[in-house]
């Protein structure tokens, strides 16, 4: 009789187990998707979306005439301008130039001042 008690349980507790794995699977795809619906990674993802200034290709003729004459002073000698930009909303100008195999990133405001 005793032999008898323990098949029928064991059967019962194969079933909880399975129970009790189905809860936790369960449980945690409910913490992962609460997870992914937070506020927090909200306001994330909107902060990325702004952009604070806009970075625009534009030629060296393009360039406003205090740069390129700041440009042409003995500082920027045999330097020559491989790319320049410009920031749209602070109106200032980045210089990508080229001396032999050195490379250097130059900004300037409008008026061809140097900007840190």
């Amino acid at each position: 009789m005793l032999l008898r008690m323990e098949l029928t349980i064991k059967p019962k507790f194969t079933t909880m187990k399975k129970h009790v794995f189905l809860m936790i699977v369960l449980l945690s795809a409910t913490v992962v998707s609460w997870a992914a619906a937070s506020p927090v990674n909200r306001r994330i993802s909107s902060v990325s979306f702004y952009s604070a200034d806009e970075k625009v290709k534009i030629t060296k003729e393009e360039l406003p005439e205090a740069v390129k004459k700041s440009l042409a002073g003995d500082e920027y000698k045999g330097w020559e301008v491989t790319n320049a930009f410009m920031y749209k909303e602070s109106q200032t100008y980045e210089i990508e130039a080229k001396k032999g195999t050195e490379v250097k990133t130059f900004k300037f405001d409008k008026e061809g001042k140097v900007v840190k």
